[in-house]
């Protein structure tokens, strides 16, 4: 079986966060998909953006790049772009799948645990 999409997984982060977001926070996709030489867009931008009080770090604002499978390349522009987020303490996580994200939001205190 074929893992899903970056695109399905993308949207399936962000409706997790819908049904199990706290309150006061904000995860949302960054429509950068193709930025080769488009006006306006970043190569290696992260493909969410988030937002809450209990992100680590010195402000509250961090950014997940999203990936399907552990063999996904991770370009050059995605690298540097996460080195720059380290660099200025703003959290950052390449994730794999579809659980791994949803972690993340998890520890970082933008989601609540689904019921099992």
């Amino acid at each position: 079986m074929l893992p899903p999409l970056e695109k399905a997984v993308q949207a399936a982060v962000v409706d997790h966060w819908r049904w199990f977001g706290n309150a006061d926070t904000l995860v949302a996709a960054i429509p950068n998909a193709g930025a080769m030489g488009q006006p306006g867009l970043t190569p290696g931008l992260a493909d969410l953006v988030v937002l809450g009080r209990g992100l680590p770090g010195r402000i509250p604002v961090g950014f997940i790049e999203l990936k399907r499978t552990p063999r996904s390349v991770v370009t050059d522009d995605q690298l540097t772009f996460a080195e720059l987020c380290h660099s200025l303490g703003v959290p950052h996580a390449i994730c794999v799948g579809r659980d791994e994200p949803i972690a993340v939001l998890e520890r970082w205190g933008l989601a609540r645990p689904a019921l099992v």
